[in-house]
């Protein structure tokens, strides 16, 4: 039952959330009103809120606090409620306000921790760009659609030439740093629609939906290029190996696409490494060729100081 509630909300934008909640408002306050002022049905109009906050977010909550807390003021009076004071079902419906908007306020900051967590879990702690774990859920997906619409897709490996030398040279946090500067121009680079993850030491994976050979050729030029680019302004002595499969139908799995792609990178490392090879498989382009090996540039020098 409660998942199906879960479903059905999530399922919903957040207009659609509240007038949903505003009904089950209605509900409660006909229901609170038919059994008299004896049973308190007070409790129960926090699950509109609760709902309205968790799905829809606080101000949304907050709306729906104050409509509960003046239906319930209502009822209260109109179900025949004897006090000593005029004054203290007004009292009792602020209080009751109170309640109702911390709740929705709790609510909405534990739901946004919880998803503050759940998305470091799916990030690389260091550069920002997505964990094995994450980048493997949101490929698959991608090359699911691409499967069942027929669409290329482009997955590059990406190694570092010579990090050790770095971290060796300038230190381990200066290493940490030309990774952030990596995964930074990686991020810059693609699109929104555009994967960019890390799996590890100084290797990223990035894939490219709706992706041909020109359009592959075309990103990871710029993409070794700005990286050099920067290499050379800070004097690191890094270089790109970089190996791309352009599938022009969809490979047999994830875990094919990267093996391929990493074969392509090895054999750019064996060869003389700082270069980009890309190959395309499948259909009628799809020779399993290099159809692009670019030559090595060497990093421009470090600016003086």
């Amino acid at each position: 039952m409660i998942s199906r509630i879960d479903a059905f909300l999530k399922a919903r934008s957040s207009l659609q959330v509240t007038p949903t909640c505003l009904f089950l408002i209605l509900v409660l306050a006909a229901a609170d009103h038919t059994t008299g002022y004896e049973l308190s049905f007070s409790i129960f109009y926090l699950l509109p809120i609760a709902f309205a906050a968790w799905y829809a977010g606080l101000y949304h909550g907050a709306l729906l606090s104050i409509v509960s807390a003046f239906v319930w003021l209502i009822v209260d009076i109109t179900a025949g409620s004897h006090y000593s004071q005029p004054f203290i079902p007004v009292w009792n419906a602020a209080v009751r306000f109170l309640f109702f908007i911390v709740t929705a306020w709790l609510l909405t900051t534990v739901k946004a921790q919880l998803e503050k967590e759940r998305s470091m879990a799916r990030l690389d702690g260091l550069t920002g760009v997505m964990n094995g774990l994450a980048f493997s859920e949101s490929a698959q997906a991608i090359l699911r659609i691409a499967d069942r619409f027929e669409r290329p897709t482009a997955i590059g490996y990406i190694d570092l030439d010579n990090f050790k030398s770095v971290n060796d040279t300038f230190g381990h946090a200066e290493g940490d740093r030309v990774l952030q500067v990596v995964a930074s121009v990686l991020l810059d680079s693609v699109r929104k629609a555009d994967l960019v993850g890390r799996l590890g030491g100084d290797e990223f994976v990035v894939l490219l939906p709706e992706t041909t050979i020109s359009g592959a050729t075309t990103v990871f030029e710029n993409i070794r290029e700005s990286i050099l680019e920067k290499a050379g302004e800070q004097g690191w002595p890094i270089g790109l190996s970089i190996g791309v499969a352009v599938f022009l139908n969809a490979p047999s799995s994830l875990d094919e696409a990267v093996r391929v792609a990493d074969t392509l990178m090895y054999r750019v490392k064996n060869s003389g490494k700082n270069r980009i090879l890309i190959e395309a498989y499948g259909g009628p382009e799809g020779t399993g060729q290099p159809l692009h090996a670019k030559k090595p540039r060497e990093p421009r020098a470090a600016h003086p100081q």
